[in-house]
């Protein structure tokens, strides 16, 4: 156990060296050249990007989704897009008729406190098994998504902690197990899955919607309590890992853990994930208190993310999507950074 410890933090360490000359790398290709896949730096920067918007779809939503072309939809309760699940089931038809590449869907239907509000999707109470999730799963396919952004495999290790009444326990001998059923029932159901929110919610009373959450666990801790629960969801073949806005100074004294090199070795190196790693939202107060979404966006992505979320405001998605095309044609953004999240994620297949 202590070698398995310890080289992951060797690994990591090297990644952080070797990030500091990120923003220095020299000049990608001309922006306009295709990349390997085929596609212009304008089509890879949209495929990268998960984005929602507020009200129900109108015109100018289909014209940017058009011009654009983000590679991911995601529609929440919050924005009120639809009042029908006839009119949910539109939408996404609608605004993938205007995708030239595949559209992911996703929405976050974990049971309990956090469903979709669609009459025809049941909202099984927490905590939701293997079958509970299987049905639920399918009926958000019947509806046209793709992704469902779960499981909550945060370890509620306090009755203070913020994800209580979302997660499956308070230690991970309790939620380990409890998440790689849910992974697999959405999957049964030929649903992606997204295990949330790495590296781990669920020691803070502080909600990442309002300020970053500092979490001062030690690194053994975080090892022993916090990752088994990820670590199994990656053994049940979870698609995506989301990553939380959280502080964690074991990981990284100066990066939130979704903007650190780090949080992503320990998240490919020592566990192993092969999938698609997707930020939160960037609209939420941990960032924005500190960092403009399309900057932050802009760090995810050098620092090995794979997809950006941008919630509720196409306007900022907009911007995001200007940031991310400037930080490539500047050279900040690497080119083939960008060509190995895009390959991810066209590596994404329903089960």
């Amino acid at each position: 156990m202590i070698v398995r410890r310890v080289v992951p933090l060797l690994l990591v360490a090297a990644v952080l060296a070797g990030c500091s000359g990120a923003s220095t790398a020299g000049p990608s290709p001309p922006p306009a050249s295709p990349s390997a896949a085929g596609l212009t730096l304008d089509e890879e920067v949209g495929r990268v990007m998960m984005v929602g918007f507020e009200g129900p779809l109108a015109d100018p939503v289909l014209a940017d989704w058009k011009q654009r072309q983000f590679g991911g939809l995601l529609i929440v309760n919050l924005n009120h897009n639809a009042t029908s699940d006839a009119g949910m089931s539109s939408l996404i038809t609608s605004i993938r008729g205007t995708s030239r590449h595949r559209l992911i869907a996703a929405t976050d239907q974990e049971g309990g406190a956090v469903c979709l509000a669609a009459a025809s999707v049941p909202c099984s109470p927490m905590p939701v098994g293997e079958s509970d999730t299987t049905r639920m799963a399918a009926a958000l396919r019947a509806l046209g998504f793709d992704l469902d952004l779960g499981p909550v495999s945060d370890v509620c290790s306090g009755p203070s902690s913020i994800v209580w009444g979302r997660c499956y326990g308070t230690t991970p001998d309790a939620v380990a197990p409890a998440v790689g059923a849910v992974v697999d029932g959405i999957h049964a159901a030929h649903m992606l899955s997204a295990a949330k929110h790495f590296p781990g919610h669920g020691d803070t009373a502080v909600s990442s919607e309002t300020q970053l959450p500092r979490i001062d666990e030690s690194l053994a801790t975080l090892q022993s309590r916090g990752l088994p629960p990820f670590q199994a969801a990656i053994v049940h073949g979870t698609d995506f890992v989301l990553l939380g806005h959280l502080f964690y100074p074991a990981i990284d004294l100066q990066r939130s853990a979704d903007l650190s090199p780090a949080t992503m070795a320990m998240l490919r190196i020592q566990l192993g994930f092969k999938g698609a790693i997707v930020s939160d939202d960037m609209e939420m107060g941990a960032i924005t208190a500190s960092t403009p979404t399309p900057e932050a966006a802009v760090e995810f992505l050098i620092a090995g993310g794979d997809m950006v979320m941008v919630a509720h405001h196409l306007a900022v998605a907009d911007a995001t999507f200007d940031a991310i095309k400037s930080a490539v044609e500047s050279g900040r953004l690497p080119r083939a950074r960008l060509d190995k999240a895009v390959a991810t994620l066209g590596a994404l297949t329903a089960p």
